[in-house]
């Protein structure tokens, strides 16, 4: 069974707590043993044996701690990496399943999926984990997206799908929980959105750790939400979270979408793990 969106987020978080202060520590006593060392050698100081000893224990725990810490950074850089292969993989085969449904130019298209993170204190916010997007779409609104803004931040809270043309909102009858100044920032920059929800249901309740968007240009909603693009973008969203270690709903339209996904995924020469979890 996996863990909710927030006890994860509070794993990380004491995690990377503990290396700050790991550092700080390290830091701390290299700079004390270098100091003690500096002034045994101008004879300013002449320790006893004792503290001689203890200051050659510490220079050896600290070489080995930095080695370890070092080691556990490679590794986790390793890891990232290789996610973030898995995600262009999965995403990348998405967006040409969306073509193929659609005869859309992939060059108007782009994709990218959020996750929820939820801090001990503050709340909750969304992150981007990846997208893959054309260079003619280079969209950035510089908008901290979080659950109940805009329509990622909808499709987060209802737990539904969200489909808008948001080049047809007004700013004096829909700011789609942005404040004035966020409202100006995204305006002209979107047009068509659709978001599916991330649903893990290896808890007692289901709960939503994230969505996938697909941005697509002005005017096109019909085209982007018909039975077929939502089937393909359902079966990744499930995939997505069968990535993250999380537990998909049972049921859904994914046994269509699956289908020309998994079909785009091959054509790409996608990674065995990708095609593993489309399913």
């Amino acid at each position: 069974m996996s863990a909710p969106p927030s006890t994860v987020t509070t794993v990380k978080l004491h995690r990377l707590w503990l290396r700050v202060w790991t550092d700080v520590a390290v830091a701390a006593l290299a700079a004390v043993v270098a100091a003690g060392l500096a002034l045994e050698r101008a004879g300013l100081w002449t320790p006893g044996d004792a503290v001689i000893l203890v200051l050659i224990v510490v220079t050896a725990v600290l070489a080995i701690v930095t080695a370890v810490l070092e080691a556990a950074a490679t590794v986790r850089r390793k890891r990232e990496a290789a996610s973030r292969e898995l995600y262009e993989d999965l995403l990348s085969g998405t967006l040409w399943a969306v073509v193929d449904a659609t005869g859309a130019d992939p060059r108007d298209l782009a994709l990218a999926a959020y996750r929820v993170d939820r801090p001990v204190l503050g709340s909750a916010k969304l992150s981007r984990v990846h997208r893959v997007r054309a260079r003619r779409r280079p969209v950035a609104s510089g908008v901290r997206w979080a659950p109940g803004k805009g329509v990622i931040g909808e499709c987060v809270s209802t737990g539904a799908v969200v489909a808008r043309d948001v080049s047809l909102s007004d700013a004096d009858s829909d700011t789609q929980g942005l404040s004035p100044r966020e409202f100006e920032a995204v305006r002209g920059k979107y047009g068509v959105v659709v978001a599916v929800p991330l649903v893990d249901d290896g808890g007692e309740s289901s709960a939503v750790t994230g969505c996938l968007a697909l941005d697509a240009p002005v005017g096109t909603l019909a085209r982007f939400t018909t039975p077929e693009v939502l089937a393909v973008l359902e079966a990744s969203s499930r995939a997505l979270q069968r990535l993250t270690g999380g537990t998909p709903p049972a049921t859904g339209l994914s046994t269509s979408g699956a289908s020309p996904l998994r079909v785009a995924l091959e054509r790409q020469d996608s990674a065995d793990e990708v095609l593993a979890v489309v399913r």
